[in-house]
């Protein structure tokens, strides 16, 4: 059997044989994504741990994974007796791994890394810590195939023309407002890597990637002509046709680095350091113009269109979870079930509204002290059996084809909550409350606003380790860039500004490891509230619909203010929901909405 260690001991064999003293195999594939197809989980296959953040070091004597705090438990779990061991991140995405490294190696060591994988930020910071001890970088280019064996395929699907009904816009009006960015930077070209912005700029999707419909592939927008590189045979004869129409010309994915050096020799290429992968930014030619994604902002912001679906995907998805938390209810008086098993029933449920077409990540389900794992993945075998007493928290979301949604919710099964849990709870709500009923200045950044959602637990000395809300795309990326709100710049979800249309999350929590796990999320709106002498002030908006439990909360620990605030949304939650529920489910979502006094 081909055991975690037996993979470490290969990959040693194989360094020791190309001269290589330390290998570093980050999460991410050629394109910086956060999610990434299954060819590309070398991590993943290396270590056993499948959490979506960590980097793992390999040397001759150590074998070393690096991860925040959201995946300590798990890393504890999945890596168990075997020679990965865990290096504990005290800030989430940050680097730490590379002092550390530098530290370990002698003098005139050598560092593998598959230059795909690395931006050109990453490499820069690398080059500069390690050329203190003589250190050098090679690319290792990608030779796991020879340990891989049966390593999946590069995704092949076709790619699909995404509806303007969907999307709200044409790829021809898209372009233009990059265009226009070329002509104010003097510029010739702009080179994107990032596939959420190449699918949001070209309007496709695909299934390349695990609950998110992306396309690999790499772009560059000209000021005449525009390129699209994906791989051969994924486009259809109608599809190829509306690009060519479009004056967007196709060429295969991996004739990029050609392309690069014959288009950018004497040319300014546009692009961002921080999705630019070191093999393409060594192809570029001409001189790099670095600046944050200009698509990336202009995606974040969204249009009419994209707010009606989303709107309208919402009920759907409420009605959903109406349903299924009336099927748990029933179903637990009687019989038990796994956290596996319902997860799928959740998504059975999600499935029969229209225009579903998959989870937006996998859903979490942590029964009693599982929901202390923070990204908890209940394995298809020996998940912990659910029954009619003790907490449940609950995150999932579904990609319909126009929207994409993402809800929190912790339940009371049954039985009676210690104080201490109804604390921590009530602690947790009233974060929320306190970031969605913020007023701000626009242009406030999340690091700013971070802090409101976490002041109540601050003040009894708790905390916890992960962001509190991330954007959100249209039918795309469940986590979108840029805002956000995080403790933290490393995340990347908390520098940039907030705006006006744009979709986030809110989703403090609390963890007793051992114990339970508490979050309560909601995707929320940016609307102006007001416009004064000292500019617009943006407020938010909650558009998820479904009932927040209100058998944890420690009514004495609430403010008359945030009771109001819990009436108010529950009664828009039944409202929205209504119409589309029949006589016995109006029934107990009135129930579940009635007022708190």
């Amino acid at each position: 059997m081909n055991t975690i260690n037996d993979r470490i001991q290969l990959l040693r064999k194989k360094l020791k044989k190309e001269n290589i003293d330390a290998l570093i195999i980050p999460s991410n594939d050629p394109h910086q994504s956060e999610y990434v197809s299954d060819f590309w989980k070398i991590r993943t296959y290396l270590s056993g741990f499948d959490g979506s953040a960590g980097t793992l070091v390999v040397t001759d004597t150590e074998a070393a994974l690096w991860t925040d705090s959201r995946y300590f438990l798990q890393v504890d779990k999945q890596c168990k007796n075997t020679v990965v061991k865990l290096h504990k991140q005290s800030i989430p995405h940050a680097p730490e791994h590379i002092p550390w490294l530098c530290n370990q190696l002698q003098r005139g060591a050598v560092i593998g890394l598959d230059y795909r994988l690395f931006s050109l930020s990453q490499i820069e910071y690398i080059q500069d810590t390690a050329k203190h001890n003589e250190i050098k970088l090679v690319d290792s280019g990608d030779f796991i195939d020879e340990i891989w064996p049966q390593r999946p395929d590069k995704p092949t699907q076709l790619i699909i023309d995404h509806s303007i009904n969907h999307c709200g816009e044409t790829r021809i009006s898209k372009i233009k407002k990059i265009r226009q960015e070329l002509i104010t930077e003097s510029a010739d070209y702009n080179f994107i890597s990032s596939l959420d912005e190449i699918c949001w700029l070209f309007n496709i999707r695909s299934s390349d990637v695990d609950y998110t419909p992306l396309v690999i592939a790499y772009a560059i927008v000209g000021l005449k002509k525009t390129y699209l590189f994906v791989h051969n045979h994924r486009v259809d004869e109608n599809l190829q046709a509306d690009l060519k129409n479009d004056n967007i010309e196709l060429h295969s994915y991996d004739s990029i680095f050609e392309k690069l050096k014959h288009l950018t020799e004497n040319k300014k290429v546009i692009t961002s350091s921080s999705t630019l992968n070191f093999a393409c930014a060594s192809s570029i030619k001409g001189k790099l113009i670095l600046k944050p994604s200009k698509i990336q902002y202009l995606k974040s912001i969204k249009n009419e269109v994209e707010i009606s679906n989303a709107k309208s995907a919402m009920i759907k998805d409420g009605v959903a979870l109406t349903q299924f938390l009336i099927w748990l209810n029933t179903h637990l008086k009687s019989e038990t079930i796994s956290e596996y098993e319902l997860g799928k029933k959740l998504e059975s449920f999600r499935a029969k509204q229209a225009l579903y077409k998959s989870q937006s990540f996998g859903a979490i389900v942590g029964y009693k002290s599982n929901g202390a794992i923070i990204h908890y993945s209940a394995p298809e075998e020996n998940s912990s059996i659910i029954s009619n007493n003790g907490v449940l928290l609950l995150d999932s979301g579904a990609q319909y084809e126009n929207a994409t949604t993402d809800i929190t919710r912790v339940l009371w099964l049954g039985g009676s909550p210690t104080d201490e849990l109804k604390t921590n709870y009530t602690l947790v709500l009233k974060g929320y409350i306190a970031l969605e009923t913020a007023v701000f200045p626009k242009g406030t950044t999340g690091i700013q606003l971070d802090a409101l959602a976490r002041i109540h637990l601050w003040q009894h000395g708790l905390n916890y380790g992960h962001g509190t809300g991330h954007g959100i795309g249209a039918y795309g990326m469940v986590h979108e860039p840029a805002q956000g709100f995080a403790t933290s710049t490393t995340t990347s979800r908390g520098s940039a500004p907030h705006e006006e249309n744009q979709f986030t999350t809110i989703e403090p929590g609390f963890y007793k490891e051992g114990e339970f796990g508490v979050r309560i999320e909601n995707v929320v709106i940016s609307k102006k509230v007001m416009e004064t002498e000292y500019g617009t002030f943006i407020g938010l908006e909650p558009t998820t619909l479904c009932p927040i439990e209100t058998t944890l909360i420690n009514r004495e620990m609430m403010l008359p203010s945030e009771i109001d605030w819990l009436n108010t949304y529950h009664k828009k939650v039944y409202s929205e929901l209504e119409h589309s529920l029949n006589k016995e489910e109006k029934a107990w979502l009135k129930d579940k909405c009635q007022e708190v006094n």
